[in-house]
């Protein structure tokens, strides 16, 4: 039958991302929040470049943390993959599918 829903969609150059959570290819799911987030991050960058766009492309990103208290740890790894002017943010506190403690969806525009 296939999937519910499509990992990315582009409508006119804008690229919107589904949430990407933290899973290696293989399906395996690192431990700790900057594991996690690091993983994430480049599941949003492999999909990005599947429309031809890069981080520096972001927008927007919607973060749902597992625990709020991992924010600092979140923010270190994710500052390292947005230049500056970052994209906007929101960032809430969620109950995650199993083991997952992160997940980003992000807004992209193709230049």
């Amino acid at each position: 039958m296939g999937s519910p829903f499509s990992p990315s969609r582009e409508i006119d150059g804008w690229v919107f991302l589904a949430g990407q959570g933290g899973s290696r290819e293989d399906g395996t799911l690192p431990g700790t929040i900057e594991e996690q987030t690091e993983q994430a991050l480049r599941n949003v960058g492999s999909l990005l470049a599947e429309h031809g766009c890069s981080m520096a492309d972001v927008v927007s990103c919607l973060v749902h943390l597992e625990d709020l208290a991992d924010l600092d740890r979140y923010n270190a790894v994710y500052m390292r993959h947005f230049d500056e002017p970052r994209p906007v943010r929101t960032t809430v506190e969620a109950r995650l599918i199993g083991d997952m403690r992160i997940e980003i969806t992000v807004v992209a525009r193709r230049r």
